[in-house]
């Protein structure tokens, strides 16, 4: 009881807060949706009522809709042709076909639009997906104008594999009604003229829709009863006879899901900023944006927690991974929007619905193993919630078209999750004496092979094999370079700029660098050219290093203009190189990344020379002479070069040394050692 009083009195002054910030944006459309499921044969009935307002300076003459669900009506859909019907390893479970048809659409005004239906691929010109749908209107509606439109639809859910379905009594519902597409106006992220933006749902792609408020009503059986949650506010829930439903209501985002199990443990818990929030951090990334700590003050959020049983023990670590989420985005970029977040743990079984974001609304996951004191510290849990929650701000609040520009979604959100992860964390994983970081686990997947294609490009266009490397770590690496370059204080400042300049906007990939280049002052056209739209691997490396002690003066010196031969018993006396050592280094550029470059040289007495190369040519020569001999060389000294995909040649010496050898060998006689124990705690 005391608890919730004490979540009840949090949540009071967050809606106090919330008034103070209520920059949620002014709604492109209006839905209103009631929706029965039947969870035993998975099929759904809806209703909806969708209000739309033409916000562009052109007319339009239809309506496109997403009619996503088709995706898995059969094995001729273009998410089947190029998924071969399994997605992040997932396959699709026998007999698990969905499907979504709408039964009649008609204005307020009665006009029937359904007999003008017209399936469109815009994308690949296959004739038998069914994703992309149009309507014409009975006249073209001028700009400011609003239409209000009735769609009665029926459909299935597949069986979970990718992203949405049911799993025995496990639901979750996304991308499941017709949702209304972007008409974006001349301008919007680069178009020539107004008109629709609609995409075939790809296996590779996500999604991408302006901000609306919705209102939604979910039947269900009523074992369900308290086991629904939702993007938004649960405003009322009520059973009648053997059946359940539940209201839920959320202003200013661009999607609407829901989920239900009857397993479900729900975990109440709230975000409070003044327990929640480090004040030393706080004070920290004040400083680093140039700003006052009271400007990165964040509201209270409610939180609701859809736990499996098996799970319980790992509800902490969900709870703990979201609060340093909020705080971590928040404080860097802006406050967290809404009063509340829904967070979802998947059953086994259904693991392809985990992982996967939606305003005020986000899917986790994770394994009973990691209850386990072994495997506490392999951070899956925390990097999904961070991960998934970064989607509120990097494809919520920014609302980027995840079809075209995947990177913008996946890509920066990945940069933040790994700068949280690592800051508050230190690994992704420690086994055992094995730790890895998060940008080590993005680094790692850089080589030359997988540089196939610029990073901005149309997610189903990229070399298959390769959407996940430049949609999240080629970008989360590239945006680490970034930070390297301008300076730490530079690139955060310019992100937030960036962000708070776009939030509740649809940028492009041009405006984040127009946006970037206005803060930092700096014109970076030759690095943004390279690293978004060339498939340009970034190498640099030390080729070979020597040192020679300079020989004796001999022959003749000209001295006062005049050649003097140089006597051989007096050659030591008079050698202008006297205890004088050569030095050479050779460097050169392995890919076609064009960088300058920092290198330096280290000699036996202790000192340093640090040379700079534009790094334009194939290879240079570095050529000292120094009073004492060279000991090693080294490329990108202060590991600001995070493209940098091979490391191992940044580095060489004059005479090798053992020690890094020597760690090795520590490293595996210790995890030799664990195996030989472990073996004889077996036997």
């Amino acid at each position: 009881m005391l608890h919730q009083l004490g979540v009840f009195l949090i949540l009071a002054a967050a809606q106090e807060t919330e008034a103070r910030w209520h920059r949620l944006p002014p709604p492109v459309y209006e839905v209103t949706m009631e929706v029965r499921l039947n969870p035993e044969d998975r099929t759904l009935q809806g209703r909806e009522v969708l209000l739309w307002k033409n916000t562009t300076s052109q007319p339009t003459d239809e309506l496109q809709f997403h009619l996503y669900l088709n995706a898995f009506a059969n094995n001729q859909s273009t998410f089947f042709r190029e998924s071969g019907g399994s997605l992040r390893d997932i396959g699709m479970p026998k007999d698990g076909w969905g499907f979504l048809v709408v039964d009649s659409i008609k204005t307020v005004e009665g006009h029937d639009l359904k007999a003008t239906e017209e399936f469109l691929q815009p994308d690949d010109g296959n004739p038998f997906d069914r994703t992309v749908v149009r309507y014409r209107l009975p006249a073209p509606l001028p700009p400011g104008e609003t239409v209000t439109v009735e769609i009665n639809f029926h459909g299935k859910l597949p069986r979970v594999f990718a992203r949405n379905g049911v799993h025995k009594d496990f639901i979750l519902a996304a991308q499941w009604f017709p949702k209304i597409a972007v008409f974006e106006d001349a301008g919007v992220r680069g178009r020539q003229e107004a008109g629709w933006n609609c995409h075939q749902y790809h296996a590779h792609s996500e999604f991408y829709a302006d901000f609306g408020n919705y209102d939604v009503t979910v039947a269900l059986p009523a074992r369900y009863a308290g086991k629904i949650g939702a993007t938004g506010r649960k405003v009322e829930e009520k059973i009648e006879a053997d059946t359940v439903t539940a209201r839920f209501v959320q202003e200013g985002v661009t999607d609407f899901a829901w989920t239900a199990d009857p397993r479900f443990v729900v975990v109440e818990d709230v975000f409070d900023p003044a327990v929640d929030v480090p004040k030393a951090k706080q004070g920290e990334l004040a400083t680093l944006l140039g700003v006052a700590p009271e400007e990165l003050t964040l509201a209270p959020v409610a939180i609701t927690l859809l736990l499996q049983p098996a799970n319980r023990a790992q509800a902490s670590r969900y709870l703990r991974a979201l609060k340093v989420a909020m705080w971590g985005y928040g404080l860097r970029l802006g406050p967290y929007p809404y009063p509340h977040i829904t967070l979802v743990d998947p059953p086994r079984g259904a693991m392809g619905a985990g992982g996967m974001e939606y305003m005020t609304f986000i899917t986790l996951g994770t394994h009973p193993l990691f209850n386990l004191p072994f495997f506490q510290e392999i951070r899956v849990p925390e990097g999904v919630t961070i991960h998934e929650f970064g989607h509120n701000y990097w494809m919520g609040m920014i609302a980027s078209n995840e079809f075209e520009e995947p990177w913008m979604d996946e890509g920066i959100n990945s940069f933040y999750d790994m700068t949280i992860m690592d800051e508050v964390y230190g690994a992704d994983t420690r086994f055992w004496g094995l730790e890895i970081s998060a940008l080590e686990n993005n680094h790692a997947a850089l080589s030359r092979d997988t540089y196939s294609d610029p990073m901005v490009r149309e997610a189903w266009k990229f070399r298959p094999g390769t959407y996940g490397f430049h949609s999240y770590p080629r970008p989360a690496i590239t945006l680490k370079h970034l930070e390297g370059l301008v300076g730490p204080s530079a690139f955060h400042r310019a992100m937030r700029y960036f962000f708070q300049k776009w939030q509740f906007r649809h940028p492009s990939t041009e405006d984040f660098v127009r946006a970037f280049q206005e803060s930092v002052g700096q014109d970076l056209s030759w690095f943004f050219s390279q690293a978004f739209y060339a498939a340009a691997p970034l190498d640099y490396g030390v080729r070979s290093v020597s040192t020679r002690k300079v020989g004796k003066d001999r022959g003749y010196l000209f001295r006062n203009g005049q050649p003097t031969l140089v006597a051989e018993e007096d050659a030591d006396e008079k050698s202008r190189h006297h205890d004088s050592f050569v030095s050479r280094v050779v460097l050169e550029r392995l890919g076609e990344f064009i960088h300058p470059v920092e290198v330096e040289l280290v000699f036996e007495d202790g000192t340093r020379q640090r040379h700079r190369w534009d790094g334009q040519e194939k290879w240079t020569l570095i050529e000292v002479v120094a009073p004492t001999k060279l000991v090693s060389a080294e490329v990108d000294p202060d590991h600001l070069m995070a493209l940098d995909y091979n490391r191992w040649n940044n580095s060489k010496r004059v005479k090798p040394s053992w020690a890094p050898v020597a760690k090795i060998m520590e490293v595996v006689w210790f995890w030799l050692q664990n195996l030989f124990s472990l073996t004889g705690l077996v036997g």
